[in-house]
Protein backbone atom coordinates (compact mmCIF):
# COMPACT_ATOMS: atom_id res chain seq x y z
CA UNK A 1 0.00 0.00 0.00
CA UNK A 2 3.00 2.24 0.86
CA UNK A 3 4.43 1.57 -2.65
CA UNK A 4 0.65 2.11 -4.68
CA UNK A 5 0.42 5.69 -2.65
CA UNK A 6 3.69 6.70 -3.57
CA UNK A 7 3.12 5.27 -7.75
CA UNK A 8 -0.41 6.73 -7.66
CA UNK A 9 1.00 10.41 -6.34
CA UNK A 10 3.15 10.56 -9.30
CA UNK A 11 0.84 9.25 -12.13
CA UNK A 12 -2.35 10.57 -10.91
CA UNK A 13 -4.02 7.67 -10.55
CA UNK A 14 -7.47 7.52 -9.00
CA UNK A 15 -8.67 4.09 -7.78
CA UNK A 16 -5.88 5.05 -4.02
CA UNK A 17 -5.48 8.99 -4.34
CA UNK A 18 -2.68 10.30 -1.34
CA UNK A 19 -3.53 13.89 -0.43
CA UNK A 20 -0.13 14.92 1.22
CA UNK A 21 -0.28 17.85 3.50
CA UNK A 22 1.78 19.48 6.27
CA UNK A 23 -0.26 18.53 9.38
CA UNK A 24 1.83 16.84 12.33
CA UNK A 25 -1.13 14.46 13.06
CA UNK A 26 -1.61 13.50 9.47
CA UNK A 27 2.01 12.95 9.04
CA UNK A 28 1.65 10.94 12.63
CA UNK A 29 -1.18 9.01 10.81
CA UNK A 30 1.28 7.78 7.86
CA UNK A 31 4.08 7.00 10.28
CA UNK A 32 1.95 4.88 12.37
CA UNK A 33 0.29 3.48 8.95
CA UNK A 34 3.94 2.65 7.79
CA UNK A 35 4.51 0.66 11.15
CA UNK A 36 1.35 -1.39 10.70
CA UNK A 37 2.20 -2.71 7.46
CA UNK A 38 4.40 -5.94 8.20
CA UNK A 39 3.28 -9.65 7.57
CA UNK A 40 2.57 -10.03 12.20
CA UNK A 41 0.30 -7.36 12.16
CA UNK A 42 -1.39 -7.57 9.28
CA UNK A 43 -2.09 -11.17 9.94
CA UNK A 44 -2.92 -9.97 13.95
CA UNK A 45 -5.11 -7.33 12.60
CA UNK A 46 -6.93 -9.90 9.45
CA UNK A 47 -7.80 -12.05 12.40
CA UNK A 48 -9.43 -9.73 14.58
CA UNK A 49 -11.80 -8.91 11.97
CA UNK A 50 -12.71 -12.38 10.95
CA UNK A 51 -13.54 -13.05 14.95
CA UNK A 52 -15.76 -9.84 14.95
CA UNK A 53 -17.26 -10.52 11.85
CA UNK A 54 -18.21 -14.02 12.20
CA UNK A 55 -21.81 -13.45 13.19
CA UNK A 56 -22.52 -10.44 10.86
CA UNK A 57 -24.82 -12.66 8.63
CA UNK A 58 -26.59 -14.26 11.23
CA UNK A 59 -27.36 -10.64 12.67
CA UNK A 60 -28.43 -9.05 9.38
CA UNK A 61 -31.07 -12.17 9.27
CA UNK A 62 -31.78 -11.29 12.97
CA UNK A 63 -32.86 -7.89 11.62
CA UNK A 64 -35.08 -8.42 9.13
CA UNK A 65 -36.76 -11.08 11.66
CA UNK A 66 -37.55 -7.96 13.93
CA UNK A 67 -38.97 -6.59 10.97
CA UNK A 68 -36.37 -3.90 10.31
CA UNK A 69 -37.05 -3.00 6.75
CA UNK A 70 -33.99 -2.77 4.26
CA UNK A 71 -33.10 -4.00 0.83
CA UNK A 72 -30.87 -7.48 1.24
CA UNK A 73 -29.53 -8.84 -1.58
CA UNK A 74 -27.68 -12.70 -1.07
CA UNK A 75 -26.66 -14.30 -4.48
CA UNK A 76 -22.70 -13.33 -3.66
CA UNK A 77 -19.95 -11.24 -5.34
CA UNK A 78 -18.45 -11.88 -8.23
CA UNK A 79 -14.90 -10.66 -9.35
CA UNK A 80 -14.12 -9.71 -13.02
CA UNK A 81 -11.02 -9.37 -14.64
CA UNK A 82 -9.74 -8.00 -18.17
CA UNK A 83 -6.34 -9.67 -17.89
CA UNK A 84 -5.13 -12.77 -16.56
CA UNK A 85 -2.82 -10.85 -13.88
CA UNK A 86 -5.66 -9.03 -12.77
CA UNK A 87 -6.98 -11.50 -10.60
CA UNK A 88 -3.88 -11.93 -9.01
CA UNK A 89 -3.88 -10.04 -6.27
CA UNK A 90 -7.88 -11.06 -5.40
CA UNK A 91 -6.27 -15.06 -5.58
CA UNK A 92 -3.44 -14.09 -3.08
CA UNK A 93 -6.46 -12.36 -0.33
CA UNK A 94 -8.63 -15.17 -0.49
CA UNK A 95 -5.82 -17.55 0.26
CA UNK A 96 -4.35 -15.59 3.23
CA UNK A 97 -7.71 -14.96 4.53
CA UNK A 98 -8.40 -19.23 3.91
CA UNK A 99 -4.54 -19.60 6.04
CA UNK A 100 -5.68 -17.26 8.58
CA UNK A 101 -9.21 -19.01 9.65
CA UNK A 102 -11.99 -17.77 6.79
CA UNK A 103 -14.51 -20.31 7.23
CA UNK A 104 -16.98 -18.86 4.63
CA UNK A 105 -18.89 -20.18 1.60
CA UNK A 106 -17.00 -21.40 -1.38
CA UNK A 107 -14.98 -18.85 -4.17
CA UNK A 108 -14.76 -20.51 -7.16
CA UNK A 109 -12.47 -19.44 -10.21
CA UNK A 110 -14.03 -19.22 -13.45
CA UNK A 111 -13.26 -18.65 -17.09
CA UNK A 112 -14.40 -15.80 -19.30
CA UNK A 113 -17.48 -18.34 -20.68
CA UNK A 114 -18.38 -19.30 -17.44
CA UNK A 115 -18.00 -15.89 -15.83
CA UNK A 116 -20.38 -14.32 -18.39
CA UNK A 117 -22.61 -17.67 -18.26
CA UNK A 118 -23.18 -16.60 -14.39
CA UNK A 119 -23.25 -12.97 -14.84
CA UNK A 120 -24.78 -11.64 -18.26
CA UNK A 121 -24.18 -8.06 -17.45
CA UNK A 122 -20.55 -8.44 -18.01
CA UNK A 123 -19.20 -8.35 -21.59
CA UNK A 124 -18.19 -11.66 -23.02
CA UNK A 125 -15.77 -9.82 -25.18
CA UNK A 126 -13.87 -7.67 -22.42
CA UNK A 127 -13.74 -9.84 -19.50
CA UNK A 128 -11.37 -13.07 -19.56
CA UNK A 129 -11.64 -14.55 -16.02
CA UNK A 130 -13.04 -14.07 -12.81
CA UNK A 131 -13.70 -15.28 -9.28
CA UNK A 132 -17.25 -15.99 -7.26
CA UNK A 133 -17.48 -16.25 -3.82
CA UNK A 134 -20.89 -17.57 -2.81
CA UNK A 135 -21.23 -16.13 1.22
CA UNK A 136 -21.29 -12.24 0.40
CA UNK A 137 -24.08 -10.03 0.58
CA UNK A 138 -25.16 -6.75 0.24
CA UNK A 139 -27.50 -4.16 1.78
CA UNK A 140 -28.57 -0.84 1.00
CA UNK A 141 -26.99 0.76 3.47
CA UNK A 142 -28.95 4.30 3.65
CA UNK A 143 -32.28 2.18 3.73
CA UNK A 144 -30.67 0.15 6.66
CA UNK A 145 -29.97 3.28 8.57
CA UNK A 146 -33.82 4.06 8.15
CA UNK A 147 -35.14 1.01 8.86
CA UNK A 148 -33.15 0.90 11.75
CA UNK A 149 -34.36 4.01 13.10
CA UNK A 150 -37.64 3.47 12.54
CA UNK A 151 -37.40 -0.18 14.60
CA UNK A 152 -36.13 2.34 17.58
CA UNK A 153 -39.00 4.49 17.48
CA UNK A 154 -41.49 1.84 17.19
CA UNK A 155 -39.52 0.37 20.43
CA UNK A 156 -40.24 4.00 21.85
CA UNK A 157 -36.63 5.06 21.35
CA UNK A 158 -36.37 8.89 21.12
CA UNK A 159 -34.13 9.55 18.29
CA UNK A 160 -33.64 13.10 17.53
CA UNK A 161 -32.44 14.67 14.59
CA UNK A 162 -30.65 17.70 12.85
CA UNK A 163 -29.25 18.21 16.79
CA UNK A 164 -25.25 18.39 16.42
CA UNK A 165 -23.29 17.59 19.50
CA UNK A 166 -20.03 20.05 19.88
CA UNK A 167 -18.83 19.71 23.79
CA UNK A 168 -18.77 16.65 26.00
CA UNK A 169 -17.53 16.70 29.70
CA UNK A 170 -17.72 15.02 32.52
CA UNK A 171 -20.49 17.00 34.98
CA UNK A 172 -21.39 16.44 38.58
CA UNK A 173 -21.16 12.55 38.45
CA UNK A 174 -22.90 12.35 35.08
CA UNK A 175 -21.78 13.24 31.21
CA UNK A 176 -23.04 16.76 30.24
CA UNK A 177 -23.19 16.81 25.95
CA UNK A 178 -23.66 20.81 24.76
CA UNK A 179 -26.07 20.37 21.70
CA UNK A 180 -27.66 22.70 19.64
CA UNK A 181 -30.87 21.54 20.80
CA UNK A 182 -29.37 22.73 24.38
CA UNK A 183 -27.94 20.99 26.94
CA UNK A 184 -28.24 16.76 27.57
CA UNK A 185 -26.95 15.02 30.91
CA UNK A 186 -26.58 11.24 30.44
CA UNK A 187 -24.76 8.57 32.31
CA UNK A 188 -23.23 6.52 29.60
CA UNK A 189 -22.23 7.84 25.89
CA UNK A 190 -21.27 5.77 22.66
CA UNK A 191 -19.29 7.91 20.31
CA UNK A 192 -20.08 6.43 17.05
CA UNK A 193 -19.66 9.96 15.20
CA UNK A 194 -17.69 8.59 12.40
CA UNK A 195 -14.73 11.50 11.57
CA UNK A 196 -15.90 14.23 13.55
CA UNK A 197 -14.93 12.08 16.57
CA UNK A 198 -11.79 13.31 16.37
CA UNK A 199 -12.30 17.43 16.82
CA UNK A 200 -14.95 16.21 19.44
CA UNK A 201 -12.73 14.23 21.56
CA UNK A 202 -9.70 16.98 20.73
CA UNK A 203 -11.96 19.19 22.84
CA UNK A 204 -10.79 16.88 25.60
CA UNK A 205 -7.62 16.75 25.21
CA UNK A 206 -7.72 13.45 23.57
CA UNK A 207 -6.21 12.64 20.00
CA UNK A 208 -7.85 10.12 18.02
CA UNK A 209 -6.21 9.22 14.80
CA UNK A 210 -8.78 9.01 12.38
CA UNK A 211 -8.54 10.65 8.91
CA UNK A 212 -10.70 11.11 6.20
CA UNK A 213 -10.81 8.44 3.63
CA UNK A 214 -13.05 9.84 0.78
CA UNK A 215 -14.71 7.87 -1.88
CA UNK A 216 -17.63 8.47 -4.62
CA UNK A 217 -20.52 6.91 -5.82
CA UNK A 218 -23.28 7.44 -8.71
CA UNK A 219 -26.31 5.27 -9.18
CA UNK A 220 -27.76 5.25 -12.26
CA UNK A 221 -30.31 3.74 -14.47
CA UNK A 222 -28.88 1.37 -17.29
CA UNK A 223 -30.26 -0.68 -20.30
CA UNK A 224 -30.29 -4.31 -20.27
CA UNK A 225 -30.57 -6.78 -17.77
CA UNK A 226 -28.90 -5.67 -14.67
CA UNK A 227 -26.46 -7.09 -12.89
CA UNK A 228 -27.35 -10.39 -10.14
CA UNK A 229 -24.72 -10.21 -8.18
CA UNK A 230 -22.32 -7.33 -6.34
CA UNK A 231 -19.56 -6.74 -8.71
CA UNK A 232 -15.80 -6.03 -8.41
CA UNK A 233 -13.84 -4.64 -11.32
CA UNK A 234 -10.42 -5.98 -10.69
CA UNK A 235 -8.25 -3.57 -12.33
CA UNK A 236 -10.47 -0.42 -12.16
CA UNK A 237 -11.26 -1.19 -8.39
CA UNK A 238 -14.78 -0.51 -8.40
CA UNK A 239 -17.66 -1.79 -7.15
CA UNK A 240 -21.12 -2.27 -8.74
CA UNK A 241 -24.21 -3.19 -5.95
CA UNK A 242 -27.66 -3.66 -8.19
CA UNK A 243 -30.67 -2.17 -6.19
CA UNK A 244 -34.26 -1.69 -6.82
CA UNK A 245 -34.40 1.52 -9.35
CA UNK A 246 -30.49 1.93 -10.00
CA UNK A 247 -27.06 0.61 -10.10
CA UNK A 248 -24.72 1.94 -7.64
CA UNK A 249 -20.98 2.34 -8.86
CA UNK A 250 -18.59 3.46 -6.11
CA UNK A 251 -14.65 3.48 -5.60
CA UNK A 252 -11.60 5.41 -4.97
CA UNK A 253 -9.42 5.80 -1.78
CA UNK A 254 -9.06 9.15 -1.34
CA UNK A 255 -7.13 9.54 1.76
CA UNK A 256 -6.60 12.78 3.49
CA UNK A 257 -9.20 14.30 2.28
CA UNK A 258 -11.15 17.02 4.77
CA UNK A 259 -14.32 17.50 2.94
CA UNK A 260 -17.07 14.81 1.74
CA UNK A 261 -17.34 16.70 -1.62
CA UNK A 262 -17.63 14.79 -5.10
CA UNK A 263 -15.30 17.51 -7.83
CA UNK A 264 -17.36 18.11 -11.09
CA UNK A 265 -16.99 14.49 -13.51
CA UNK A 266 -16.67 12.63 -10.43
CA UNK A 267 -19.82 10.30 -11.49
CA UNK A 268 -18.91 10.12 -14.97
CA UNK A 269 -15.49 9.10 -14.53
CA UNK A 270 -16.62 6.18 -12.31
CA UNK A 271 -19.01 5.49 -15.45
CA UNK A 272 -16.50 5.56 -17.73
CA UNK A 273 -14.31 2.95 -15.82
CA UNK A 274 -16.86 0.65 -15.52
CA UNK A 275 -18.36 0.64 -18.57
CA UNK A 276 -15.70 -1.47 -20.33
CA UNK A 277 -16.48 -4.50 -18.11
CA UNK A 278 -20.39 -4.29 -19.28
CA UNK A 279 -22.20 -5.87 -21.80
CA UNK A 280 -25.58 -7.18 -20.85
CA UNK A 281 -25.84 -4.02 -18.95
CA UNK A 282 -25.07 -0.72 -19.97
CA UNK A 283 -25.07 2.44 -17.76
CA UNK A 284 -27.87 5.11 -19.61
CA UNK A 285 -25.75 7.56 -21.58
CA UNK A 286 -28.38 10.12 -20.81
CA UNK A 287 -28.92 9.25 -17.20
CA UNK A 288 -27.99 11.88 -14.49
CA UNK A 289 -24.22 11.50 -13.12
CA UNK A 290 -24.38 13.23 -10.33
CA UNK A 291 -22.09 11.64 -7.36
CA UNK A 292 -22.13 11.22 -3.92
CA UNK A 293 -18.94 11.61 -1.57
CA UNK A 294 -18.67 10.60 1.85
CA UNK A 295 -15.48 10.59 4.63
CA UNK A 296 -14.71 7.29 5.71
CA UNK A 297 -13.03 7.43 8.97
CA UNK A 298 -9.55 5.29 8.66
CA UNK A 299 -6.90 4.38 11.73
CA UNK A 300 -3.26 3.71 10.72
CA UNK A 301 -3.79 0.09 11.75
CA UNK A 302 -6.87 -0.42 10.12
CA UNK A 303 -8.51 -1.70 12.88
CA UNK A 304 -12.10 0.44 14.32
CA UNK A 305 -11.81 1.90 18.09
CA UNK A 306 -14.78 0.32 20.13
CA UNK A 307 -14.66 0.21 23.59
CA UNK A 308 -13.89 2.34 26.67
CA UNK A 309 -12.66 5.84 26.19
CA UNK A 310 -9.55 5.56 28.76
CA UNK A 311 -9.45 8.89 31.04
CA UNK A 312 -13.06 9.58 30.56
CA UNK A 313 -15.54 7.14 32.75
CA UNK A 314 -18.92 6.45 30.91
CA UNK A 315 -17.45 7.28 27.41
CA UNK A 316 -17.23 4.39 24.59
CA UNK A 317 -16.34 4.54 21.43
CA UNK A 318 -17.91 2.90 17.88
CA UNK A 319 -15.65 4.80 15.03
CA UNK A 320 -12.79 3.96 12.66
CA UNK A 321 -14.52 1.14 10.58
CA UNK A 322 -13.23 2.81 7.16
CA UNK A 323 -14.42 0.48 4.53
CA UNK A 324 -16.01 -1.62 6.25
CA UNK A 325 -18.85 -0.34 8.23
CA UNK A 326 -21.99 -1.23 7.12
CA UNK A 327 -20.37 -4.72 7.26
CA UNK A 328 -18.77 -4.34 10.97
CA UNK A 329 -21.71 -2.22 12.62
CA UNK A 330 -23.89 -5.02 13.74
CA UNK A 331 -21.29 -6.87 15.51
CA UNK A 332 -19.82 -3.82 16.77
CA UNK A 333 -23.31 -3.12 18.56
CA UNK A 334 -23.59 -6.55 19.83
CA UNK A 335 -20.31 -6.75 21.32
CA UNK A 336 -20.44 -3.34 22.79
CA UNK A 337 -23.84 -3.48 24.16
CA UNK A 338 -23.17 -5.37 27.15
CA UNK A 339 -19.54 -3.60 28.00
CA UNK A 340 -22.00 -0.42 28.22
CA UNK A 341 -25.32 -1.80 30.09
CA UNK A 342 -23.56 -4.19 32.25
CA UNK A 343 -19.45 -4.28 31.69
CA UNK A 344 -18.96 -6.98 30.37
CA UNK A 345 -15.96 -7.34 27.85
CA UNK A 346 -15.75 -9.83 24.79
CA UNK A 347 -12.46 -10.85 23.97
CA UNK A 348 -13.38 -10.53 20.57
CA UNK A 349 -13.18 -6.28 21.49
CA UNK A 350 -9.64 -6.87 22.93
CA UNK A 351 -7.67 -6.11 19.58
CA UNK A 352 -10.15 -2.94 18.76
CA UNK A 353 -10.14 -1.46 22.32
CA UNK A 354 -9.17 2.38 21.94
CA UNK A 355 -6.37 2.48 24.45
CA UNK A 356 -4.09 1.35 21.97
CA UNK A 357 -4.31 4.57 19.94
CA UNK A 358 -5.70 7.18 22.61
Amino acid sequence: MVREGLRQLVTGGEAFVLRPRLDPAFVRWLWEFRRSCSQPRFDAGVRALLALNERTLELFDAYRDAGVSFEMHTAGLVVAARTREGLDLYRAIFRRLRDLGYRGGAIDELDAAALVSLEPALDAAHVVAGLHATVDRFVRPEQLTAGLAESLRRDGVEVRERCELSGLARRNGGLALETTAGQEVADRVVVAAGLPTAPLLRRLGMRVPLVGARGYSVTVAGRGDPPRHALYLAEAKLGLSPFAGGVRIAGVFELGARKAEAPPGAGERLIAAARPYLGGWRPDADAPAEAWAGLRPATPDGLPLIGALPGLDGVYLATGHGMLGVTLAPATAALLAPLVLEGRAAPELAPFDPARSV
